[in-house]
Order: C-alpha cells, then structure tokens, then sequence
C-alpha cells in the first residue's frame, strides 16, 4: 500500500522548488539590456589599447629622422705667427628604409592585434557580467525557496503554539517546530545577505548605472544553445577545438604571434651598417674649404644580441599561446562534457522539480493526523535537500553554458 507520504513526496519537491520553475525560459529583455550595461564597465579593452598605442608610438620614434647633429671645432696653433683654424659642419643618418619598412609591418601588425583583442576583451567582459548575474540569479532563487519554506514555519509555529495551549500537541513536538523554524528563519536571513553582497557588488562594478532595483527582475537564466549529446564534446569529435579557434580569444593569440615575429624580422634588420651624411666649412690660414663627410656605423656587438632577444621572445610567445590555446581546448571539451551531464540530471529531476503543487498537502497530513510530526520535519528535510540540489545543479548549468558561448559570443 502506497502511504500519504510516498504519494505527496514528488508534488512537495515541486511545492519548495516552485519558484525554480520556468528556468528553461528565454532570455528577457531586461537581462540582456543590463548585461551589456555591466560588460560595458568590465571590459578592459581600452587599457589593452592604449598599451598597444603607446608601443606603436615607440615603434614611429625609432625610425622616425634623427635629428641633425652640429658640431664646431677650433683650433689655435703651439708656436707664435701660425694662424689660427676652425671648421663647422651638419651631418644626419640617413634613414633605414629596410627598418622602416620592417617597423610599418609590426605597426599594422600592433592594429590587427587592436582590432581582434578589442572583440576578445568584449567577449571575456560579457561573460564576466553574465556570471555575475547568473549568481545573482542563482541565489535569488534560492532565496525565494528559503523564504516559503520559512513562511510554511511561520504558520505552523503559530498553529502548534496554540495546539500546545489547548494541551493537543506536547510541548516537545512545539519545540521541534520552534527548532525547525529558527533554521529556516537563518538560512532565509543567510540567503538575503548573499543576494544583497551581489547586488551590492554589480551595483558597484557598474559605477552606479545598474540599480538594485532594477536587479529585482531578474529570476530567470539566460538561455544558450548547446551541442546535441555526443556530437563534439569528445576531443576527438574536433568540434570544440574548431569553436575555440574561431573565437576572438584564439585569434589574439595568433596576431600576437604575428607581432612577435615581425618584431623578430626588425632585429635582423640591424645587421646593415647606418650611414651619415654631412656638410663641413672649414677656415684655415685665410681661406675657406667646404666639402662633405661621410661616416658608417657598424653593428659590431649590438646585431646579436638583438637578434637574439627578438627570437627568444617569439619563441616564448608561441610556447606559451600553444599551452594557452590547449587549455583553452581542454576547458571547452570539459564544459561541453559537464553541461550534457547535468542537462541528464536535470531532465530527471525537472518533471519531479517542476510539477505544479505547494506544501498544503503535506502540511493537510500533518493537521489530518496521517503522518507524524517526525515524519512531516523527515519529509521536509528531503524535499528541501532535493529541492536545493536542483537549484545547485541549474545554477552549474547556466554558468557552464555563459562559459561554452563565450567561445562565439551567440547565445
């Protein structure tokens, strides 16, 4: 014979998880409107940016003309009756338009690199702000389970306090629902704290233009597309490994990559010698002379060094955006994996979740004498702990999806 309590059990786990229902909805207005308000003051492009600027202006400075150089000598003779000489003269270095050249390439190079980490940061900051909200989100549900299972105590306090006063229940049986009720009260006001210290925080992050109150509205999670199970989450399948390399985040790596390597082909210019030019007068002995000079510095010591720091940095850009782009690979074949696991998980536990009752008909057993008051606290417990473990694993899920659709910033 099947008892009250088996009958009741999965329509008490829809009852405290009620509020979680609708979280397979579309992602509202509202969420996305304040997502990109929040990304907006996250992203960190424009620090990227004027770093590369300033690199570009460095780049412009060395092979911009160098300035004239002017010199004046005088001399005076060590024995009496010879005259006295002197001579002025200009000279500049020619300019290297092999360098030139060499540092046009890194420069438009630097730009790509702008451009593609300008997308990069963009993405990285979207999914900064939707895994902010998405705790938010998270948390707000579980505060309004908290909050009806504290209301549900609030009410039977009341009733067995006056059951007590008429002598029908003992006074143990009212302080297990006092007990009860002091826990649910705690974790309700451990609950609020937690979405209070995130709004406060989004609120902050956004420098005031995201309000608390308009993070009130925001109850659902944002709705992404994920691979069908068991195509591309094996490493094998390639499809992950091809959604990475298609990301902006992989292609800043591979303009960075560029950058370094023309870097590397400007150092092998400084093997060429740089010559200057100049025009001299001279005075000696009552007559002028005027000609020109002419003079090559030789890269002796300095070609090898720089060539060789040059490569020594390409080669550490390229090792470490390997292990960059490997990890990368490796994190979004994990979350694929993980996300189609917990989407099993939630569909078995979703029509269990998410059938429409409330706590009236255990409470009704409970006041009906069909279950005891340990069996009625037992049963909570349970439900509760199911309840929660479901929220726990759509909260996951929601994270892990914001973390897959960061690879190709579409929801």
């Amino acid at each position: 014979m099947i008892s009250l309590t088996d009958r009741i059990r999965p329509f008490f786990v829809g009852s405290v998880a009620l509020v979680m229902a609708g979280m397979m909805s579309a992602t509202t207005p509202e969420y996305t409107e304040i997502a990109s308000r929040l990304a907006s003051h996250l992203n960190g492009g424009q620090a990227e940016s004027a770093t590369l600027a300033a690199e570009k202006l460095s780049l412009n400075a060395e092979v911009a003309p160098s300035d004239p150089e002017v010199d004046f000598e005088y001399l005076w003779p060590s024995s009496a009756g010879e005259a006295n000489r002197w001579s002025a003269g200009i000279s500049q270095e020619l300019p290297d338009f092999r360098k030139m050249s060499a540092t046009r390439r890194i420069i438009r190079a630097i730009d790509s690199l702008d451009i593609i980490q300008r997308r990069a940061a963009a993405a990285e900051a979207t999914y900064e702000a939707e895994q902010r909200l998405i705790n938010l989100i998270g948390a707000r549900r579980e505060l309004m389970m908290l909050q009806e299972i504290h209301e549900n105590f609030d009410s039977l306090t009341v009733s067995y306090t006056r059951a007590w006063e008429k002598g029908e229940v003992t006074i143990l049986d009212l302080n297990k629902i006092k007990i009860e009720h002091a826990r649910a009260s705690a974790a309700d006001r451990d609950a609020q704290g937690k979405v209070a210290a995130l709004t406060a925080e989004i609120v902050a992050l956004s420098g005031g233009d995201i309000s608390a109150d308009e993070l009130v509205s925001l109850v659902d999670y944002p709705m992404y597309h994920l691979p069908e199970s068991g195509h591309g989450c094996r490493p094998e399948d390639g499809m992950m490994e091809k959604v990475v390399r298609d990301s902006p985040q992989f292609k800043v790596l591979a303009a960075q990559e560029r950058v370094s390597a023309e870097k590397s082909g400007l150092a092998s210019k400084e093997r060429f010698p740089k010559l200057t030019l100049g025009y001299v007068h001279a005075y000696e002995d009552g007559n002028h002379f005027n000609g020109l000079s002419a003079g090559l510095t030789l890269p002796v010591f300095s070609r090898k060094s720089s060539k060789l720091a040059a490569e020594a940095e390409e080669y550490a850009v390229k090792s470490g955006n390997m292990m960059k782009t490997q990890e990368m690979i490796a994190t979004a074949n994990a979350d694929c994996a993980r996300a189609h696991t917990l989407q099993r998980q939630l569909a078995m536990l979703g029509p269990a979740v998410e059938n429409t009752n409330n706590t009236r008909l255990l409470k009704m057993a409970l006041e009906g004498g069909e279950i005891s008051l340990l069996e009625y606290l037992q049963e909570t417990s349970y439900f509760v702990d199911a309840a929660r473990e479901y929220n726990a694993a759509r909260l996951e899920y929601a994270l892990i999806l914001a973390s897959l659709a960061r690879w190709s910033y579409e929801k």
